[in-house]
């Protein structure tokens, strides 16, 4: 069975050349694909979608480890994130992204090349839009993004880069 999952992770990945993005800008994602830690009243998670002018996620303040993940419903190649910060001069500085390749407990970690746990550059302010591809893709139901680093406090949209299976 391990042979025959590596094989499909493998043409799952070549079958996908050209990322695009998933859903989340366009809402394709719906609101209850999208998780977090936890929010504030005013900024829940489901209004972290990249370029949207009147939201985003924060997390509360008390959250020390917070986290945003999208349940993408089935295997999909994600090649990468594209986050950008709040609306107000709140931004994530730096993030680790974690994945689930199918609904369990267990999360992996995107690595680097010598296989440690990547950590992604991201925002230097509100604005601005950074995209961050990994250095392989995974194939994966569930991506969630862990802010290591920010400036404020977490505040982000988000845009997850990968093709899906028809």
């Amino acid at each position: 069975m391990l042979h025959f999952r590596l094989f499909f992770d493998l043409l799952l990945t070549a079958e996908c050349c050209s990322p695009e993005p998933l859903g989340m800008e366009d809402m394709t994602i719906a609101d209850g694909q999208i998780r977090a830690s936890s929010s504030t009243a005013n900024a829940p998670a489901i209004e972290a979608r990249l370029n949207n002018i009147n939201g985003k996620w924060n997390p509360k303040s008390t959250d020390a480890n917070p986290w945003i993940e999208v349940d993408l419903e089935k295997s999909t190649v994600v090649y990468g994130i594209i986050t950008q910060g709040g609306l107000i001069d709140w931004y994530v500085k730096k993030y680790t992204v974690a994945y689930q390749k199918q609904p369990s407990t267990v999360y992996d970690h995107v690595s680097d090349g010598n296989g440690d746990i990547k950590v992604f550059v991201a925002n230097t302010n509100i604005h601005t839009p950074v995209t961050n591809l990994f250095d392989e893709s995974v194939a994966v139901m569930v991506v969630r993004i862990e802010p290591t680093s920010w400036s404020g406090g977490v505040g982000l949209r988000l845009e997850l880069l990968g093709c899906r299976r028809h």
